[in-house]
């Protein structure tokens, strides 16, 4: 055999080799040639196209070949010669194509299309067509498997996340993003990745304090981990989040966000309420529809006794101690309504009953409204009903006395006027009021005024009837009501005993006490057919006693209460004055019994009502007192007199002493030190010109306070002195004690120095007093001539009083201080004789 048969024979083998080879490949294969005609093939190229095999030669056409599927109308609807071309035209193209083709008969095929090259020309191209029907059945059938599954996980209520091995998420549901409270931003280029969810979190405080990149760093290093967790965690709106992360087998995890809070809410106030049940104080009684009893709780055997293993299986029965038909209301409210509250007896394991205040609440089936259960609470009430009943007690009765009070007093003195009418007899109100007492209880102690009351409260009950009503106001009033009386006299006749009663020493402790009572009496119906006549009527007759030197008893008459009715005008026109400033201050003043020179005004208020003129200060000071406007009126003057004082110095008159009278209560102001000194301050005046002037009686009230006061007042600067001197009870302990100034003998004593020996004496004991003392001595109320040269002989330092001038207003006074300016400056004049 030659070479050339031999390398025949070799390449006849090999074609049949890679023949056999491409026969065998699981593709179909075509090779056609620049010219478009088809040079090689195999046989699945012919079963794939269904070609019949006879037109499948060489150097046949493309056309030729793919007009057999065009006419079965494998192409589409249309002209098959149009198909042809189009599908040539791609053909001569001669660059690659990649497309999968459905044949009517279902199967599926991958057609890949490379041009060939022959020293680096296109000498044709070579088309696989690759059977993917199977292929195709599986993804759709997956398609089918993860739309169904997309659709389950994006309806789920949890919040799904799947991460691959690189922690990107590749899926996840929009519950992810409701439950998480993600924005639509995070997502705006797609999936983001887990490190991107975690910073997002962690910077908006998601998993409370730190730093937010190291708890991004914590949190990636665990999820490298890939390990199943499981845990809990509770976002800043409160909202519960159970965590389930579960690793799958490409190395990523899928993890499951579940919202039970609303889960947590309620175990929570499952527990909450099993607590309540275990530890409440009041009893807890549950039954079924039957009213059997199923559960109670530990209380219930606290306050009744019975245990709760006997309870069990029993009738519950709200009121254990009314027959069967009574017991059946709270149920019969409970069912209709679906609770009843009220009060209800109970009977202990021992026997004995005890009210209790109990609830019963139906309970019905959500769905068909049927009765299921009763829930019963109830608590025991005996130290409630105890405290209730002493509460009404208080509530008509005194604390202190255990005589009626106000409210009792008006309930029951209208009940005996609806029976003394009924009757047509006469009934009595006495109004009673204890002299001295606020003396008694201010100096010896409010523990030694407490039962001073007691023991008068006492001396009434016996003074009276059983019938007669005795209450006590407040403070030291008492009222007595005497019904059934048949005129005056029995009226006076009670109040006669009862002055006897209560004038009667009071042993006190280690005191002996003495005090009178002064009693007003009004009778029905002569003086008021009802309560508030009565006792008005009688409270206007006690006043009256008090005026006519207390330990008296009065009957009202009409013309106290025409008085009365005058007060009460008075006092509304004194603080409208105060209001509208109609007082005026006018100035007496005082001289040097020496040599007669100007020394000081003492400043006196006086009142220009419009309509009423001048009203005296007898008339108004007194009220004011009493209702606490004295206060007001004497910051008033204190701070009109500072002004007035520092108006004349502008005026280049003489700087003299201005004093003013403090009253009792400016005296016990906690603020009459800061007032002083604000006056002072407003007006600039040195505070040396200004004179406080204390009655001695004020300040013997309370002695050991008004040492305290006095100085304070004095280390302002202002001179001090004692009004009055001589008509109070001062004792010389506390005298020596006060940082007096001067000392002003009251006008009694002047008024009949000249013929009266003893009014001489007290004067010149005063004077010596003073002196002693180091104090000056003013003389008020000087008159006459006579009384001039006997004060000046006793040793006075000072006069005052209608010998030297009236009260006047300050255009007056200035007049005086020019005139004692003129006459200082004339050597040798003397004051007096010039104003003479």
């Amino acid at each position: 055999m030659t070479d050339q048969q031999t390398i025949a024979l070799k390449l006849h083998r090999q074609t049949a080799y890679l023949t056999a080879i491409v026969n065998h490949l699981p593709q179909g294969i075509s090779v056609f040639d620049d010219q478009l005609r088809l040079q090689y093939w195999n046989q699945l190229f012919i079963d794939i196209l269904e070609l019949p095999p006879e037109i499948v030669v060489r150097n046949v056409s493309f056309d030729d070949l793919i007009m057999v599927p065009a006419l079965r109308g494998e192409y589409g609807p249309g002209d098959p010669a149009e198909h042809v071309r189009k599908r040539r035209a791609l053909a001569e193209q001669f660059s690659p194509h990649r497309f999968e083709r459905t044949k009517p008969n279902g199967r599926s095929h991958l057609v890949i299309g490379e041009p060939l090259y022959l020293d680096g020309k296109v000498a044709g191209f070579i088309t696989t067509y690759t059977d993917i029907t199977e292929r195709k059945r599986t993804e759709e059938a997956l398609a089918r498997n993860n739309e169904t599954l997309r659709t389950i996980i994006d309806n789920m209520p949890s919040a799904v996340s799947l991460v691959d091995s690189e922690l990107q998420v590749i899926a996840c549901n929009d519950q992810l993003r409701r439950l998480l409270a993600f924005p639509d931003s995070l997502f705006a280029n797609g999936l983001p990745s887990l490190a991107d969810l975690i910073r997002f979190n962690a910077e908006r405080g998601e998993y409370g304090p730190g730093d937010a990149e190291e708890q991004v760093a914590t949190r990636l290093a665990r999820a490298r981990l890939g390990e199943a967790h499981h845990f809990e965690r509770t976002r800043p709106d409160g909202t519960v989040l159970e965590v389930h992360g579960q690793p799958v087998a490409d190395g990523g995890f899928v993890t499951i966000y579940t919202d039970i809070t609303d889960r947590r809410r309620t175990e929570a106030r499952l527990q909450l309420a099993d607590k309540v049940f275990e530890h409440s104080p009041e009893a807890i009684v549950i039954t079924d529809g039957n009213r059997r009893i199923l559960s109670v709780n530990p209380a219930h055997e606290a306050i009744s006794g019975h245990a709760a293993a006997h309870m069990t299986g029993q009738c519950f029965v709200a009121n254990e101690a009314a027959p069967d038909a009574e017991d059946g209301e709270p149920w019969t409210t409970a069912d209709t309504l679906g609770f009843w509250a009220g009060e209800t007896t109970g009977l202990r394991a021992d026997g004995g009953s005890y009210p209790r205040w109990m609830t019963i609440s139906a309970v019905r089936d959500g769905n068909d409204n049927r009765l299921t259960h009763y829930i019963a609470i109830f608590s025991d009430i005996t130290e409630r009903k105890r405290a209730e009943e002493a509460i009404q007690h208080l509530a008509h009765h005194d604390t202190l006395t255990g005589l009626d009070n106000r409210f009792s007093l008006g309930i029951r003195l209208q009940q005996a006027i609806a029976t003394t009418r009924r009757q047509d007899r006469r009934l009595a109100v006495l109004f009673l009021d204890l002299d001295r007492f606020k003396t008694i209880n201010d100096s010896l102690g409010h523990h030694v005024g407490d039962a001073l009351l007691v023991e008068v409260a006492k001396r009434l009950r016996e003074s009276v009837r059983e019938t007669d009503v005795v209450a006590r106001l407040g403070g030291d009033e008492f009222v007595v009501v005497l019904p059934g009386l048949h005129d005056e006299n029995d009226a006076a006749h009670s109040a006669g005993k009862i002055l006897d009663a209560l004038s009667a020493p009071y042993p006190i402790g280690d005191n002996t006490l003495h005090t009178t009572p002064s009693i007003g009496i009004s009778l029905f119906p002569d003086d008021g057919d009802n309560t508030s006549a009565l006792m008005r009527n009688a409270d206007t007759a006690m006043y009256h006693a008090k005026a006519l030197g207390r330990a008296n008893f009065q009957f009202y008459a009409e013309e106290l209460n025409r008085a009365a009715l005058e007060r009460i005008e008075l006092e509304r026109k004194l603080r409208k004055a105060l209001e509208q400033d109609q007082f005026e201050l006018w100035y007496q003043p005082q001289f040097s019994a020496a040599d007669g020179t100007l020394t000081g005004v003492e400043a006196l208020i006086r009142w220009r009502h419009p309509v009423d003129g001048l009203i005296s200060p007898a008339r108004f000071i007194p009220l004011a007192e009493e209702t606490g406007l004295i206060v007001e009126l004497g910051n008033w003057v204190l701070h009109t007199a500072c002004q007035q004082t520092r108006q004349w110095r502008e005026q280049g008159l003489p700087a003299i002493r201005m004093s003013i009278n403090l009253s009792t209560r400016q005296l016990r102001s906690a603020q009459l030190g800061d007032k002083v000194a604000a006056a002072l301050a407003a007006s600039g005046l040195p505070a040396r010109l200004l004179e406080l002037e204390i009655t001695e009686s004020a300040v013997m009230e309370r002695p050991q306070e008004a040492v305290g006061v006095l100085i304070g007042l004095k280390a302002l600067g202002v001179s001090i002195a004692i009004d009055d001197f001589g008509t109070g009870y001062s004792s010389l302990s506390y005298l020596k004690l006060f940082p007096l100034d001067h000392l002003k003998i009251d006008r009694s004593f002047v008024s009949d120095i000249e013929h009266d020996p003893n009014d001489a004496a007290i004067v010149t004991a005063a004077v010596s007093l003073a002196h002693n003392l180091g104090l000056s001595v003013i003389a008020e109320g000087v008159e006459t001539a006579v009384q001039l040269t006997r004060l000046r002989e006793l040793g006075c330092d000072e006069m005052q009083g209608y010998y030297f001038s009236p009260p006047v207003p300050a255009a007056d006074a200035a007049e005086l201080l020019r005139l004692s300016a003129r006459c200082r400056a004339k050597a040798g004049a003397r004051v007096e004789c010039n104003l003479g």
